[in-house]
């Protein structure tokens, strides 16, 4: 890699995890942007990656069981709720209007809606995964211990889904 960036001694004098990993985490999305055959921003690549987890069966189970409960007793239902759920709307529907996904605002699961990929979406779900893999290899070709840094990332990420797993189960929202 070209080690030749303005800010090279900043971020080598950086000891901010938070900032190292925005930093790595912008470059993915800006690669994936820049060669991905559709123009998505970067909302839009994390929705696309939302609808991918929200699809598997255990997540869905559990989005229409935290949904039930919230309309069981609407006094529990957080504020600004009908907001929140027409924002998400819009950006589901223009997912669908490029044609990545179908947008159901009535299905029969229970949920308020619900949403599936297309052909065209599954395809680019596909080519983000590559072009995820092609990023990933560029920024570790100098790297000469892969299997220690992974062996770290993975520490850090369940240290990490723990704090996540626990806010999350607190939200009574169902987005």
């Amino acid at each position: 890699m070209n080690n030749k960036h303005p800010h090279i001694n900043a971020i080598n004098n950086l000891d901010d995890i938070g900032s190292l990993i925005d930093i790595i985490e912008k470059s993915k999305n800006s690669y994936v942007k820049d060669n991905l055959s559709i123009h998505l921003h970067d909302r839009q690549l994390t929705l696309l990656r939302d609808i991918k987890k929200h699809n598997k069966p255990h997540h869905k189970k559990i989005r229409i069981s935290k949904y039930k409960k919230l309309m069981e007793n609407p006094e529990t239902q957080p504020e600004h709720y009908e907001l929140h759920k027409k924002l998400f709307l819009k950006h589901y529907q223009k997912l669908e209007s490029k044609g990545l996904i179908t947008l159901d605002t009535h299905p029969e699961n229970g949920l308020p809606y619900d949403m599936a990929f297309t052909q065209k979406g599954l395809d680019i779900l596909d080519e983000i995964s590559k072009l995820e893999k092609e990023w990933e290899e560029k920024i570790l070709e100098n790297v000469d211990d892969k299997e220690e840094l992974l062996k770290l990332l993975r520490i850090v990420a369940v240290n990490s889904l723990d704090i996540s797993y626990e806010i999350q189960k607190k939200l009574r929202g169902v987005y």
